[in-house]
């Protein structure tokens, strides 16, 4: 087994971002089951930003494949909110 390495951002990595992303949006504890879907923290928070720009979107890979964490971020915020206005929401 690998040691754990970020690296860019799959497109197989969807489910696990969704994952995460819902597992750690109680104030870094677990919300699942506090919404009507489980996808909505993900929704909001995580996702258009490796569906926009996955240029800027790295997860931290456990050695085995497998996306544990992510980082996400943009390199221009206003025009990031833009697109997350107009093909986002």
């Amino acid at each position: 087994m690998t040691a754990p390495f970020v690296r860019s951002y799959r497109p197989a990595d969807l489910a696990a971002v969704y994952d995460i992303c819902v597992r750690t949006a109680d104030a870094g504890g677990d919300a699942r089951g506090q919404y009507a879907s489980d996808l909505l923290m993900g929704d909001i928070f995580a996702v258009p930003y490796v569906t926009l720009e996955p240029e800027h979107a790295h997860v931290v890979d456990d050695g085995t494949g497998q996306a544990v964490g992510y980082v996400v971020g943009t390199a221009d915020t206003a025009a990031f909110v833009r697109r997350y206005r107009e093909e986002w929401m």
